[in-house]
């Protein structure tokens, strides 16, 4: 199995919680070969169950390219919105008991010479 070449950097990522609309923040300037940053994370929800919309919002340095969020095998892209702006909802599936648990969240920010930075969210499903 090859390993991916491209570098990354994982970071603390501050986390907003909750159901008012997300606030938008300034993405701050990064050159297009610099490493991107995640600056912000906010969801709607941090527990969730079955049917449940997710909403969220994340902030980045302007030279971001795409976002993804993945959890273990599935991942989505986030729409971007503007430079350094990114955001998606979605509908959670329902799932059976013996899977309720807490999950981690992969959000992984590419620019665009491939270099990626991660940050992880917790959600627990009920």
């Amino acid at each position: 199995m090859l390993a991916s070449c491209a570098r990354h950097t994982v970071s603390a990522v501050p986390l907003a919680i909750g159901a008012h609309s997300a606030r938008e923040i300034a993405a701050p300037f990064g050159a297009p070969k610099a490493p991107p940053r995640i600056v912000r994370i906010w969801i709607s929800q941090n527990s969730v169950t079955g049917g449940d919309v997710l909403r969220g919002h994340v902030t980045t340095t302007t030279n971001v390219a795409a976002l993804e969020v993945r959890l273990g095998p599935k991942s989505a892209p986030l729409k971007r919105t503007t430079f350094g702006q990114f955001e998606g909802a979605f509908v959670v599936p329902k799932m059976p008991s013996f899977l309720h648990r807490t999950y981690s969240v992969d959000v992984i920010a590419k620019n665009a010479v491939g270099t990626t930075a991660h940050a992880a969210v917790t959600i627990n499903y009920r």
